[in-house]
């Protein structure tokens, strides 16, 4: 690893003070979905963004901070166990290669990783990227997205897209969506545009799938991500029987090995946190499988991190779920606007980015 930085390594790191923030930052007005689209609408994403994350900061003796964000939901009650475990402990005690870090609360153990990651980069003039194994790629695709939609809406959504430099847009839709007249659409009006269906498993089984995808096979820029749940058995009949791409949503790597042995599978959509994504990677490389970084969509902090995953692997190279410039705000001062499509990863130590305490306080939940 490259240093960015002249400081010298300490001999202890010692965690002074934990504060966190629960916050709540809506999406953009008209970002998600279609509110007419019809009965098969999935109620959950009109109010997703309305569940709340938790952002916080840790502080070490030395005066520098890092800066984490968990998922969204996650306990409150969950987080403190964590803040009162590690408050006082010395960050370079911790045993990175633990699951958790040692934490005792494995939900929101992946918040106080970025943070530490952070702080651990910025003390050793590093970045985040470095820390995980070495910087790969100097920028990460990025893609567009929304959720389920309209034939008019959509055609506005493929427009915005372009409008922005992007080169792929991804969005949802559920059994019974009218799918095969969406993608006629986007490939009769964007045929330039590389597409990502995510079906959220909501077809159970490959016989009910299986007519879909047959009609949705007509040489169209496309993945079609988690049609049906995870028997792989049923995944390498799908690919047999049609000439589309399949994502399969994991963070396991045994799982992966699986998928990859009984070549089921052609993309992965990968998650976990930044240590395991790296190592999820290596197995996609291996196999010569590409990768993309999926989300809950996130906000800037967390966002950050999975570009800095991304970046330290060469197998991360479809356009990433990096969705935080979709929200009113990013809280990290407006970090995540994509160019052309692309992300840079910061030459900063950390992150890179820093925290917009001013607008964190502005999206503060009760």
């Amino acid at each position: 690893m490259a240093a960015l930085g002249a400081a010298a390594a300490p001999n202890s790191l010692k965690i002074s003070r934990i504060e966190t923030w629960k916050v709540i930052v809506p999406m953009k007005p008209g970002t998600t979905v279609s509110l007419d689209f019809g009965p098969s609408l999935d109620i959950r994403l009109r109010d997703f963004d309305k569940v709340p994350k938790f952002i916080l900061r840790l502080t070490a003796e030395n005066g520098v901070t890092g800066i984490g964000e968990t998922g969204r939901g996650e306990g409150e009650a969950n987080l403190a166990r964590n803040v009162a475990f590690l408050k006082g402990k010395d960050a370079l005690a911790l045993d990175l290669g633990a699951a958790n870090l040692g934490l005792p609360d494995s939900s929101t153990a992946d918040a106080f990783e970025i943070a530490l990651y952070d702080l651990l980069g910025k003390t050793l003039g590093l970045r985040v990227c470095d820390l995980l194994g070495g910087c790969r790629q100097d920028k990460i695709a990025a893609t567009y997205w929304t959720g389920q939609r309209t034939e008019r809406d959509l055609m506005e959504v493929c427009e915005k897209a372009k409008r922005g430099g992007y080169g792929h847009l991804k969005f949802k839709a559920r059994k019974g969506d009218p799918i095969a007249k969406l993608l006629a659409a986007v490939n009769r009006n964007y045929p330039d545009l590389e597409l990502t269906v995510d079906f959220n498993q909501s077809y159970r089984e490959l016989a009910g799938f299986l007519p879909v995808a047959k009609s949705l096979d007509q040489g169209y820029h496309l993945v079609i991500e988690d049609p049906i749940p995870p028997n792989l058995d049923q995944w390498t009949q799908l690919r047999q029987r049609t000439s589309i791409p399949y994502a399969l949503t994991t963070a396991n790597p045994r799982h992966m090995m699986e998928a990859i042995k009984g070549e089921a599978i052609d993309v992965f959509n990968l998650g976990g946190d930044m240590r395991t994504f790296a190592r999820c990677c290596a197995v996609a490389e291996g196999a010569n499988i590409p990768v993309w970084h999926g989300s809950g969509v996130e906000l800037g902090i967390r966002d950050m991190s999975f570009v800095h995953a991304a970046a330290a692997t060469k197998s991360c190279t479809i356009a990433s779920d990096t969705l935080s410039f979709l929200r009113e705000n990013d809280l990290v001062g407006g970090a995540f606007t994509p160019k052309g499509g692309y992300i840079e990863v910061p030459r900063k130590p950390g992150l890179g980015v820093e925290l917009d305490e001013a607008a964190v306080n502005r999206y503060r939940a009760a």
